[in-house]
């Protein structure tokens, strides 16, 4: 460390960029073009969705405790790489057991699509408590762990009776199986609309985009009401207003809505509200918006250019998908948790730090 700079490379959000545009490459080539499609499908996608819960359980609810900051004992004076290292074990670990705990001991799925309708619903709650909630009202109170750990049974707990009680497979071919529920609530209707709720809270969440605006003022939890009412809300209207419209459901939730979700975690940590910082509250929370209105239409025309090829699979194979779920599959199971976790469990080594989310605070310009 010298000067105090840690990290190699630029400060700020050019670093952020340099980040997004290394991983983004790798994960195309890695992840992408070096897997078959029938297994991206059948498999990553279907396991991406608990490795995406395990993550936002450890960075959200359980402050990346017990190696990295704000819950974990690191300083400038250890090495990123090591602690980057650990909580990617950890990571890995809790993926492992949730998977293997779904497969062998109970519901005993074969990994498939139950695992992505499933893991929908889980991944919705684990970021809206994790964020939105932000573990309330026990984040601060307990050990991190302990936060982690009463979270877990909360979703996890929910996940199971929303799915038990709401949720039918009528339409798939698992329609007139033991495992068909016969709930008031189709699982793909149900997956396209936790998809746009998930973005929609993205927008409004105290961190990112409009940084909680304008709800900011209730305190909490009352702003985190309002915002989970507004984004449901919303998330049913651009839902049901696409399917209405005969807009394709796939480009609907699978293209928009997680390129939504995606530029709205990046724009807001990886690049840190990049060129709007000079505005506060309102004025930053509606230039940050529109921002994101004009990057996500571009980042779709870029990554259906690119990932194009691979979508010829899907057809070659007669998989029931397109080149809209890979691009999910890209933003929300490749690029986006491997930026989380780089920034959370790594610190963005080697490159220069990054900051926490929600730097700068909507009342400071900088």
């Amino acid at each position: 460390m010298a000067n105090g700079k840690v990290g190699v490379g630029p400060n700020g959000p050019i670093a952020g960029l340099i980040q997004l545009l290394c991983w983004s490459i790798i994960g195309l080539v890695v992840f992408v073009y070096l897997i078959p499609v029938q297994n991206i499908f059948l498999v990553l996608i279907p396991a991406a969705l608990l490795m995406l819960v395990a993550l936002g359980h450890l960075a959200l609810l359980g402050d990346n405790f017990p190696f990295m900051p704000p819950g974990g004992n690191w300083t400038p004076e250890k090495s990123r790489a090591c602690g980057g290292v650990a909580m990617t074990v950890i990571w890995a670990v809790f993926t492992a057991a949730i998977l293997l705990f779904m497969r062998y001991v109970y519901p005993k799925w074969p990994i498939g699509p139950l695992y992505l309708w499933f893991g929908v619903i889980a991944f919705w709650l684990t970021l809206l408590y994790g964020i939105n909630w932000n573990g309330w009202p026990f984040k601060g109170r307990i050990h991190p762990w302990a936060t982690m750990a009463v979270s877990f049974v909360i979703i996890m707990g929910l996940s199971i009776l929303i799915w038990s009680l709401l949720t039918n497979l009528n339409g798939t071919p698992l329609a007139n199986t033991p495992i068909n529920r016969k709930g008031p609530i189709n699982v793909n209707w149900l997956t396209g609309y936790l998809v746009w709720c998930i973005a929609w809270f993205f927008v409004f969440n105290p961190v990112f985009i409009t940084q909680g605006w304008p709800f900011a003022k209730l305190g909490h939890p009352g702003a985190a009401i309002a915002q989970t009412i507004l984004a449901h809300l919303l998330g049913f209207v651009f839902w049901q207003g696409s399917l209405a419209l005969k807009i394709s459901p796939s480009f609907s939730f699978a293209a928009v809505g997680s390129s939504i979700i995606f530029w709205s975690l990046v724009y807001s940590w990886h690049l840190q509200f990049w060129g709007i910082t000079k505005f506060t509250h309102f004025k930053r929370a509606l230039a940050a918006f529109i921002v994101l209105c004009v990057i996500v239409p571009v980042w779709i025309i870029i990554l259906t250019l690119v990932l194009g090829p691979a979508a010829k699979g899907f057809a070659a194979l007669k998989l029931p998908a397109d080149v809209n779920i890979l691009i999910i599959y890209f933003n929300l199971c490749v690029i986006g948790p491997v930026l989380i976790a780089h920034n959370a469990f790594w610190l963005r080594w080697p490159l220069t730090l990054p900051t926490p989310p929600g730097t700068p605070p909507p009342d400071q310009a900088a």
